[in-house]
């Protein structure tokens, strides 16, 4: 297939890139186009899902392996909390909506960008990536959604379980404002974890033989396990600028627990613009020397 391939394509980048737009349709922001876009993404989305019931008792016990992950995270703090009233300031229902946030995050990002992020790699290295840059279709769509990995799910769930159980019990006050600083929050959040996403997937397609990708988005994820307040307020202001995790979990958390000042959701939508650009430029670039599978 790869040398099908390289038959076919140009082997310098800007060519290839030129190819490429030349096949999206002129009228990209169509509501129409963009529908046909997602219509794509959901049938693809449905192939996946189908590939996971051929073994249903497999995948079956994946989701309950999940939820049971999440069991024994959240046992953790139990644990912390049997022997602190507090934890860096944090009371134990705020620090349990705090894990309730983290896992909804960490497994939306687990369900939509973890497979494609490793993929990428084998895509670059047997010439599939070629096929998918000439396709009339926005590559960056295409390669940051074409994949789902349902086994999360039961994470995903156990989470929201969670949240509405802090809610209920009297540990969270949710108001309107609260609600929508939140939400807005949350709007940061993703954004960011989807720039770091598109700066691996650039990475990825530019070094070549980036084979964990995945694997280091991965890790990046461990330090949003806990909130910033428990490092050092030396790393707590670096996260809160240069390495933005703070705004991945804690500063939505923070919000629903009402001690967080809206300037700082502020910043943070500053920094999830900042962020996109960079991951978007370097997206461009990485296509741009992309020199297809003839190397």
């Amino acid at each position: 297939m790869a040398d099908e391939v390289k038959s076919c394509l140009p082997a310098h980048g800007p060519i290839l890139r030129q190819v490429h737009r030349s096949n999206i349709p002129g009228s990209v922001l169509h509501p129409r186009v963009w529908g046909r876009y997602f219509r794509v993404i959901l049938h693809l989305w449905k192939a996946t899902l189908i590939q996971a019931l051929e073994y249903r008792a497999s995948f079956a016990l994946s989701i309950l392996a999940n939820g049971l992950d999440f069991g024994f995270g959240l046992l953790q703090y139990f644990l912390f909390f049997s022997v602190a009233d507090k934890i860096a300031g944090w009371e134990m229902p705020h620090m349990l909506a705090f894990y309730g946030i983290f896992m909804s995050v960490f497994s939306l990002h687990f369900i939509f960008l973890y497979p494609n992020l490793a993929d990428m790699s084998q895509l670059v290295s047997t010439g599939q990536l070629d096929l998918v840059l000439v396709k009339p279709f926005p590559a960056q769509l295409i390669l940051s959604f074409k994949r789902l990995s349902f086994e999360e799910f039961g994470s995903f769930a156990a989470a929201q379980i969670l949240l509405f159980s802090v809610w209920w019990t009297g540990g969270l006050t949710v108001t309107s404002s609260r609600l929508m600083m939140f939400v807005i929050a949350m709007t940061v959040s993703f954004a960011l974890v989807y720039s770091l996403f598109l700066t691996l997937l650039a990475l990825t397609i530019s070094l070549e033989k980036m084979n964990d990708s995945a694997d280091l988005m991965w890790s990046i994820f461990g330090l949003c396990r806990y909130p910033v307040d428990v490092f050092p307020r030396s790393i707590k202001r670096l996260f809160m600028s240069l390495i933005p995790i703070a705004f991945v979990t804690t500063v939505p958390a923070r919000i629903l627990t009402g001690i967080e000042r809206p300037e700082t959701v502020a910043a943070g939508v500053l920094l999830a613009l900042l962020f996109l650009a960079f991951s978007r430029f370097c997206w461009r670039r990485a296509l741009i020397g992309y020199s297809s599978a003839g190397g």
